[in-house]
């Protein structure tokens, strides 16, 4: 996995030194000891940190001292990666090439820095839904962030964000820079002790934005991590309820009182003209709520706060007049869930998460906004998979959602071909996925022909239907000695636990060593193969996996086939996921080849193309022309190496 470009911390705080971490060397506290409350001390007592030496405005009547209370959680995806600062050479230009550049503005603002502004400024409603119909709510944002840093930085950060998910050939360096910038914008925040803010409700405004832009980034993130078993995706999604809950505390018991300041716009007229909310709604919920309210696993306090997350969420549903109404609800649901229901989340308690399967179908009706995608269909087929593993009973509980999506799905042509994988997982489809028996060769054999009947390199490396035939007897006997062999890689899909065959997978590993490359071995010596497009393939994608994940050990899917009479159902995606969840174990990454075709099903699981090859070969058709073939290498990183 490439790293990003470091620069040493010679004047970092004894305590990070102490634990060969890196320092922001922001005084008289860094943010890393800030966090988890140490004891921060330096020992160059006379010089001055970057934060201290900044260009930025300084905030209004910033307290001299900072107490360990002041402290506030920070999204994993904040502290676990923060970019040093990298020496300007050239004068950046956006969306070209990547550039250095002095991300962190520990220096004088650069033009980077007024890029990202110039990019807020011009696409505010677009980066952060918050209705705003005539401009009202962004001047305000814009002045309270030139008097206060801390926001500043915040509203940088998610003009960054939004660059490095919205077709920018610069995405990495822009989610990056997103990482830097929020992270100086926490540390920043957390120099104020909690009593300056305490002091008058104007000074409660400029948090009250902070923090409803640090949740909208932290939600950003949180739907952007696809690559986790189900846990990983639980534990991501209740950290960010508690981080968007939490950072609110400041403002306990004085929302009134921001109705006399200049938020009234919000209050008075956003709020009033953009959405219409009526208790009196649509019957989206109305299954789950009457299942909830007779559930014997559930108390008193529970079935109130799952009432009202349902209330919220079918004010989501019901929100008029467009998208952005219902987004700005959506973004404020975690603020406005009650602390039962994040408890009961977090337990993986089965009645929250089917609860949860409905905010994800909230999120589909909010797939328009640019950080939000496809992301609902994704986490509602994840919660689907492990409730039906659970027990075959919560499928009923998920009838509702799923239909709501599949009602979606028909008019969203980014979605259609995937509308089966929810529905099949969240109806509870019995798909069994086991080893497979000898009697299972020559099924597999045929599967592997026939799923990659479509992929012109197979009719290149084998023309005829004599050369396909002698593949099928190759491919039968060659999977018949993985099969007897138990540390082989191959895992087969079937129609029921007693039933046909439905799809395998195939990888290699250190623990499963054999290789399963259909290009290598005595496949050369098949009558009939042209063995020029084996070799040459089999010569490109060894050099590809040695530019990607050189000899690092690691995992290779070899292939992923199902039949064609059961393709659509997600028995790839389940059999994928199986290979990922050893992966996990293992802390292993996971390296293959795919295809355009297959290339936004890996993506939805976590995979991110890193390189890819090409080459000549002939079409199928009858005139025998010459095509470019291609393929694009893909990694998936577990938790550990993220």
């Amino acid at each position: 996995m490439m790293r990003r470009r470091h620069k040493k911390s010679r004047r970092g705080c004894l305590e990070c030194k102490k634990r060969h971490i890196k320092c922001d060397e922001t005084r008289p506290r860094c943010i890393n000891c800030t966090t988890v409350e140490r004891n921060c001390q330096y020992s160059t007592p006379g010089h001055q940190s970057p934060s201290e030496t900044s260009g930025s405005p300084a905030p209004l009547s910033q307290p001299p001292s900072v107490p360990a209370s002041a402290s506030v959680m920070v999204p994993a995806s904040a502290s676990d990666h923060t970019v040093p600062a990298l020496t300007p050479t050239a004068t950046p230009t956006l969306g070209v090439h990547p550039f250095p550049y002095a991300g962190d503005m520990n220096g004088k603002v650069d033009i980077v820095h007024m890029q990202l502004f110039y990019h807020y400024l011009t696409n505010h409603a677009i980066i952060y839904p918050f209705v705003d119909y005539d401009g009202g709510l962004k001047r305000i944002i814009i002045e309270v962030a030139l008097r206060e840093p801390f926001l500043l930085h915040s509203i940088l950060a998610m003009a960054s964000r939004h660059l490095s998910m919205t077709g920018s050939s610069n995405s990495a360096y822009y989610h990056d820079l997103a990482i830097e910038l929020q992270t100086h914008a926490l540390s920043l925040f957390n120099s104020f002790d909690v009593e300056y803010f305490a002091q008058s409700i104007e000074r409660r405004v400029p948090v009250f934005l902070f923090s409803a832009i640090l949740g909208f980034h932290a939600l950003c993130d949180m739907l952007a991590c696809r690559d986790d078993t189900f846990p990983s995706n639980l534990a991501r999604l209740t950290g960010y309820f508690r981080l968007h809950r939490g950072i609110l505390a400041v403002m306990d018991g004085h929302w009134e009182d921001l109705r006399k300041t200049e938020l009234k716009i919000l209050f008075e007229k956003i709020v009033p003209r953009w959405y219409e909310i009526s208790d009196d709604g649509g019957s989206d919920c109305d299954d789950i709520r009457l299942r909830i309210q007779t559930s014997p696993n559930l108390d008193d306090e529970q079935r109130k706060a799952f009432s009202n997350v349902l209330k919220y969420l079918q004010w989501v549903f019901d929100a008029k007049p467009n998208y952005r109404s219902r987004a700005h609800l959506l973004c404020s649901f975690a603020v406005m869930i009650p602390r039962p229901f994040v408890d009961a989340v977090e337990a993986a308690k089965p009645e929250a998460l089917a609860v949860l399967a409905y905010f994800y179908v909230a999120l589909h009706f909010c797939r328009d906004v640019w950080l939000i995608g496809n992301s609902g269909q994704f986490l509602l087929t994840s919660v689907a998979s492990h409730l039906s593993q659970l027990d075959p009973e919560w499928s009923a509980w998920l009838e509702k959602p799923c239909q709501m999506l599949r009602d979606l799905l028909p008019h969203d042509s980014t979605t259609t071909s995937n509308a089966n994988v929810v529905s099949t997982v969240a109806m509870g489809q019995d798909v069994a996925i086991s080893r497979p028996s000898e009697a299972d060769a020559g099924r597999v054999a045929a599967i592997h022909i026939a799923a990659m009947d479509r992929n012109p390199l197979l009719h290149a490396q084998f023309p005829t239907p004599e050369s396909l035939q002698g593949l099928h007897r190759f491919l039968e006997a060659e999977t018949l000695d993985e099969i007897r062999d138990p540390a082989s890689g191959v895992l087969v899909s079937r129609d029921g636990p007693a039933g046909a065959v439905t799809g395998f997978v195939k990888w290699t590993s250190p623990a499963h060593p054999q290789d399963v490359k259909l290009e290598k071995g005595d496949i050369v010596h098949l009558e009939g193969c042209c063995r020029r497009f084996l070799d040459e393939y089999a010569s490109l994608a060894e050099e590809a996996k040695e530019r990607s994940v050189g000899d690092k050990p690691c995992y290779r899917l070899s292939f992923v086939c199902t039949d064609p009479k059961y393709q659509g159902r997600g028995i790839g995606t389940l059999l994928t996921r199986k290979v990922l969840e050893m992966a996990e174990v293992d802390n292993l990454a996971v390296y293959l080849e795919s295809t355009d075709a297959a290339v936004s099903i890996y993506e939805r699981l976590g995979f991110r193309t890193i390189d890819s090859f090409e080459m000549r070969i002939p079409s199928r058709g009858a005139d025998r022309g010459i095509v470019l073939y291609k393929e694009k290498c893909m990694v998936w990183y577990p938790s550990g190496q993220r």
